[in-house]
């Protein structure tokens, strides 16, 4: 696409890095910079800029391209679950958000060692960077590979330069500036949304109802709910309705407690009523991108195959949308998509970033160096470890290209492992807030068993077995889930709590949502 490319496409692009590069400079000549500061804005932010921040940052140039590769190959199924998901929402506020705002908190796992120990924040705290650090990697690899498709720039070149370009304003200006960024960010995003939708609306003639119909034809609308084989429990199945059900509910839970990635946003805010909020607007704001995003897809769908479009052959559903963007957008539209992606991809990685220094710094470093907070050092070690957790999703994503295909492929299975062990920590926070009897001894252990499990369990049933005998990837993380739920309450019977839980569970919770104060350990009735 480099020829494709004109000089207003350029501009845009480079009006757009110079832009969010310029919000780290003010952000830090503006504010006087602490850690609180740097990590947490001094909790001064908006609640609707914490709703944009979050939505920019779950959303990667990988929903940007697999979404409307999704419909245009399979159709609307999975567009449910996406929906479905802001019905669990409120269970998920109500059940662990108060929590991390009872008492001035940085990150999700301070809970943890109130409600438990700090051995059990700790393991936490490593699993979460672990997930983030190679989901970020992999995020910066696939989005390369997306750029050199699209654009015809080398994967290696967009990584470092954009790499570096997220490094220096998340380095400078800290969350402030990640967030503010992220606002413009989604405000480019649903642009450029808008703009290929409505191009696509041109090319077919606004022919809303043909397209529609078309879809439902070729089984590309809903017509998987009215299928018999849908509702079987089948190991094997990509996709089916039991699996629709526990994503649809595991993920809003999951995400409201364990991912520091959306709770350091939220813990930026002013409140806790200006959170729930954030959360509120940021699934709001997401349903109609969604929509869209998949209306892209059945569109692209009916143009290609019997609106007179024409695609060189045997290109893939999830690469038809780059052809588009080359092939019928007018300049400088190319340019402004360009952009969207590019944002899509700054947000997340300038977010994985920062919520990685927190959970380093404040559940690692000072855990183990307490003597250091509240003294100079802190910053130091906060832009050191920016440094190290930008660099290392760099170098995670180089050496996916530089060493080869089978390496690759090799790191992009890691990803999906390591993510398998959100769960386990999804259980700790559940049994954290639902259980006065269970034991910090008890939750460990279940996370090392429960860890273990689901990093064999995926080995074992999806990349050491023939592709007929594989597993859906969404039940590989179900056995670790089972056990992660059996064993706390069977270990807590030998290992029983002692700790005083005022104000760490759902029935020890003051009414005004606050800790109660310090009270000396004691055992349970």
């Amino acid at each position: 696409m480099s020829s494709v490319l004109s000089g207003g496409d350029w501009a845009v692009i480079l009006l757009y890095l110079l832009g969010v590069t310029g919000l780290g400079v003010v952000s830090r000549l503006r504010h006087r910079q602490d850690a609180d500061e740097y990590l947490m804005a001094k909790r001064s932010m908006n609640w609707f800029v914490v709703a944009l921040a979050v939505f920019a940052t779950l959303f990667s140039t990988i929903s940007f391209v697999s979404i409307p590769g999704e419909a245009y190959n399979f159709g609307l199924t999975m567009m449910a679950v996406a929906l479905g998901q802001i019905l669990f929402v409120p269970l998920g506020i109500w059940l662990f958000l108060r929590f991390f705002f009872a008492a001035p908190t940085f990150s999700a796992y301070e809970y943890l060692e109130k409600r438990y120990d700090r051995n059990c924040r700790r393991i936490a705290a490593v699993i979460f960077i672990m997930i983030r650090l190679f989901y970020t990697g992999g995020v910066f690899y696939a989005a390369a590979v997306i750029f050199e498709s699209l654009a015809g720039w080398r994967p290696e070149a967009t990584i470092v330069v954009i790499g570096l370009i997220t490094l220096a304003y998340t380095f400078w200006g800290g969350i402030r500036a990640v967030i503010l960024a992220d606002v413009v960010q989604s405000a480019i995003i649903f642009l450029g949304i808008a703009a290929i939708l409505f191009r696509l609306f041109q090319v077919t003639g606004f022919d809303v109802g043909g397209v529609l119909s078309f879809a439902g034809e070729h089984n590309r609308l809903f017509g998987t709910f009215a299928q018999s084989d849908f509702y079987r429990l089948n190991l094997h199945d990509r996709w089916n309705f039991w699996l629709l059900i526990l994503v649809v509910v595991q993920i809003p839970l999951q995400t409201m407690c364990c991912d520091q990635l959306v709770i350091q946003r939220l813990l930026t805010s002013r409140s806790y009523h200006q959170a729930v909020r954030s959360t509120y607007a940021n699934y709001l704001l997401s349903i109609p991108v969604v929509v869209m995003l998949y209306g892209i897809g059945l569109f692209l769908f009916f143009y290609y195959n019997g609106g007179g479009g024409e695609l060189p052959a045997g290109l893939p559903g999830d690469k038809v949308l780059g052809f588009f963007i080359t092939d019928e957008l007018p300049a400088p539209l190319p340019g402004v998509i360009i952009v969207a992606l590019l944002a899509a991809l700054m947000s997340t990685v300038a977010g994985a970033v920062n919520s990685l220094v927190t959970v380093c710094f404040k559940d690692l470093v000072l855990t183990a160096k307490p003597e250091l907070a509240g003294t100079p050092c802190e910053m130091l070690y906060c832009r050191v470890l920016t440094v190290f957790g930008g660099g290392g999703a760099i170098l995670t994503a180089l050496m996916m290209i530089v060493v080869g295909q089978g390496v690759r492929t090799t790191l992009l299975e890691v990803i999906g492992v390591w993510s398998n062990l959100w769960p386990i920590l999804f259980v700790a926070f559940l049994y954290g807030v639902l259980s006065q009897r269970v034991s910090a001894r008890a939750i460990l252990w279940t996370m090392v068993i429960g860890g273990i499990v689901n990093l064999v369990v995926p080995y074992l049933m999806y990349y050491a077995v023939p592709e007929e005998m594989r597993w859906g990837f969404w039940y590989l993380g179900v056995p670790g889930v089972l056990l992660g739920l059996a064993l706390p309450p069977l270990l807590s019977r030998f290992w029983p709590n002692r700790k005083n839980l005022d104000g760490l569970t759902l029935r020890t919770l003051r009414p005004d949502g606050r800790s109660a104060p310090p009270a000396p350990d004691r055992p349970l009735p």
